[in-house]
């Protein structure tokens, strides 16, 4: 059967970036649903999207879908036929469904009794019908987070659509949206090719539009900014502030990318470097340089932007412009700043009891109290409550009001402004690190202290009040705080990281400041599962998933180094040859085991040979082993267990029948088992690895 390449393509006035994102995530299994639905067999698909045109690619689509015929069972036979054979509504509509007439439908016997059937015919259509069909839909199946009415019709779209494409090969589909018909012809790029144009072919898409000036795959869009950003930061010995977002944010913009070149007076420079870049990136997505020494001297950046424009028409007006809008913001910021000097950080500490952090959890002021106080429990140092006090003050100021994303680093700029103590300004500062995975952790006690502190404030605050995280409902982000806690106690500066007592201490300055508060024993189930959620994330980055559960389960949900330590031991552990053997040794002994009462067997009750041996080679290692897990020598006990147990272990399996009729025989057995399986849990679970 032959094939070719299907375009849609619908033209729009410019839409979010945000929206041409989504879209472009849903457009292919959008058109290939349909089409695997009608039958109508296809390769690829690949989606395109640019502010003013939405698109997708399949290539390699049938010409036409193959005919059917295959039996199809419907309603059981009673509930088809009257006991006379006439046919029930039941089957009249089975047989209507089907394109069949009600004579056809017969009786057919399965295993499961007897039921209505017949023999679907459907004869193959053609893929202009289909594609037709399909096409005519699409519109209205794309999400929007808002979508509008134009002109007189009720269809809606996230903006007016003005064209819209369908070809399959060089063929154009008859059809049409909301009055809007099919067609081969598409729109360039608004400025530099504003006429018309006729696309030959589907698989003739991107070039075509190449040459009217537009970039319709996003990637190769980004790829042209990304070269063009470098060659000219080259050009004038500057180098480009990395950031993603900008990358993603400026190619999702423009149809064709454009480097700008802009400036803005010295005198900002005085300003402190993320203000600056803040007010590039958040208000007008420009990108900050650097000179190229700057790279490892730190130097300021330079009075110099990169915008991405839409047209290469008139550079040096759009530059222009551009250096307008930027310095105006940045006259705002020098006002927030300096407006911000006039009161020291300690004065505005009285500000953050006008701040709700929730309506049952007390102000901001409230919390950096509790704060504090955990800090220094945690072992943040004599400055913990100073640090906590002022670690929220840059909040009230104007500057953070104005970009969000400051906080922290303008109060740590305010700080050393004020000549207040270097470690106190870096916490306040790092109190927010690590912000994402692979980011940072804090680097001092201090900041560490204050940084778990303020997450186990709020994650045991929010579950004591019912906020749990369910689905993607997560409003204080507390799956970040917790994975954030759980690093920093991992490898972070704190001697402590006892994480049950952490949260506990928690709950206690929370119940002693807000009362009435959920107890501690209502709490903990639903937060020690949470945590223990995390930590499955975490350790299951590096090792099995079965290892981690094994470990979990032998935890006490204190020391999660300790934890780690488990864990790293027992994944070595798999590679020794005794690992096998032993697992599913243990697995059997505790799965026999399990339900009898914990009590030591009676040494007089064992056999002699393989009972009695397995219950002497486990008292050579009991009290070894035990020190080993004392000591967090995790791997030391397994190897005792390799060591001295494995072939009594196996003997006992081979030559002991546990289950013998004699009560007291058999409960005796049975104690020695879940004894030693016990003991072994103080290291892992085996019973819970993998075969």
């Amino acid at each position: 059967m032959a094939t070719q390449d299907l375009l849609i393509e619908i033209g729009v006035e410019e839409l979010p970036a945000s929206w041409v994102k989504r879209a472009v995530e849903v457009l292919p299994a959008l058109v290939t649903d349909a089409l695997d639905a009608a039958r109508l067999t296809h390769g690829t698909a690949r989606a395109y999207g640019t502010p003013r045109r939405l698109a997708v690619l399949v290539d390699a689509v049938a010409d036409g879908t193959p005919d059917v015929e295959e039996e199809v069972i419907g309603p059981p036979k009673s509930a088809a036929f009257e006991e006379d054979g006439r046919p029930k509504k039941a089957a009249e509509g089975f047989a209507k469904k089907n394109n069949a007439p009600v004579d056809a439908v017969f009786i057919k016997k399965t295993d499961k009794g007897e039921y209505a059937a017949v023999v679907r015919k459907e004869k193959g259509r053609d893929a202009r019908a289909v594609v037709a069909e399909i096409a005519s839909a699409l519109p209205s199946r794309i999400p929007f987070a808002k979508s509008m009415r134009w002109g007189t019709g009720d269809l809606s779209f996230g903006r007016p659509i003005h064209w819209l494409v369908v070809l399959l090969g060089d063929q154009i589909i008859d059809g049409n949206w909301g009055g809007i018909a099919f067609g081969r012809t598409t729109r360039g790029h608004r400025f530099l090719s504003p006429e018309a144009i006729q696309i030959p072919t589907a698989s003739a898409y991107l070039a075509t539009l190449r040459e009217a000036h537009v970039l319709a795959d996003e990637d190769e869009r980004r790829r042209v900014m990304v070269a063009a950003l470098e060659k000219r930061s080259k050009a004038i010995s500057a180098h480009v502030e990395p950031d993603e977002f900008l990358v993603y944010e400026n190619a999702s913009l423009v149809e064709e990318p454009f480097v700008v070149l802009g400036s803005f007076d010295e005198r900002f420079l005085a300003l402190p470097d993320e203000v600056i870049v803040a007010v590039m990136r958040g208000h007008q997505r420009y990108f900050a340089l650097r000179g190229e020494a700057s790279r490892e001297a730190n130097q300021k950046l330079l009075p110099k932007y990169f915008a991405i424009a839409n047209t290469a028409i008139d550079e040096a007006n759009v530059a222009k412009g551009n250096d307008r809008v930027l310095v105006a913001r940045l006259k705002d910021a020098e006002f927030f700043v300096a407006e911000d000097r006039k009161k020291k950080l300690a004065e505005r500490i009285p500000k953050l009891d006008g701040i709700v952090f929730h309506h049952k959890l007390g102000t901001v002021g409230d919390k950096v109290k509790r704060v504090g106080a955990l800090a220094e429990r945690l072992g943040g140092g004599p400055r913990s409550m100073e640090a906590a006090a002022l670690a929220k003050a840059d909040l009230v100021s104007l500057i953070v009001g104005e970009f969000p994303e400051l906080q922290g680093l303008m109060g740590r700029w305010y700080a050393l402004q004020e000549h207040l103590d270097a470690e106190v300004a870096d916490a306040i500062r790092d109190q927010y690190l690590p912000k994402g995975a692979g980011d940072a952790i804090p680097a001092t006690a201090l900041a560490a202290a204050l940084a778990i502190a303020d997450r186990a404030d709020t994650l045991v605050g929010c579950f004591g009040i019912g906020i749990v995280p369910t689905g993607s409902q997560d409003p204080f982000a507390l799956r970040r705080a917790t994975l954030g806690i759980l690093r920093i106690a991992l490898e972070g500066p704190l001697a402590t990281d006892d994480i049950g007592s952490t949260l506990e201490a928690a709950h206690a300055g929370l119940a002693a400041q807000r009362t009435p508060f959920a107890a501690w024993d209502v709490v903990w189930p639903r937060l020690e599962d949470f945590v223990r959620a995390r930590l499955r994330v975490i350790l299951g980055e590096n090792h099995p998933t079965d290892v981690v559960e094994a470990c979990l389960a032998a935890w006490n949900l204190k020391s999660v180094r300790d934890l780690s330590k488990r864990v790293a031991a027992l994944d070595a552990f798999r590679a020794h040859s005794a690992y096998e053997s032993l697992t599913v040794a243990f697995k059997r002994a505790w799965n026999i085991a399990k339900d009898t009462a914990a009590a030591e067997p009676d040494p007089k009750l064992l056999d002699a040979g393989a009972e009695q041996d397995l219950w002497a080679a486990f008292g050579k290692i009991r009290t070894g082993m035990q020190a080993c897990v004392s000591a967090g020598d995790y791997a030391g006990a397994l190897n005792l267990v390799a060591t001295d147990l494995r072939a009594p272990i196996d003997r006992f399996f081979t030559d002991v029948f546990v289950m013998v009729d004699d009560a007291r025989v058999r409960e005796n057995r049975l104690r020695m088992l879940r004894t030693i399986a016990e003991s072994i849990n103080a290291i892992a679970h085996l019973h819970l690895l993998g075969g």
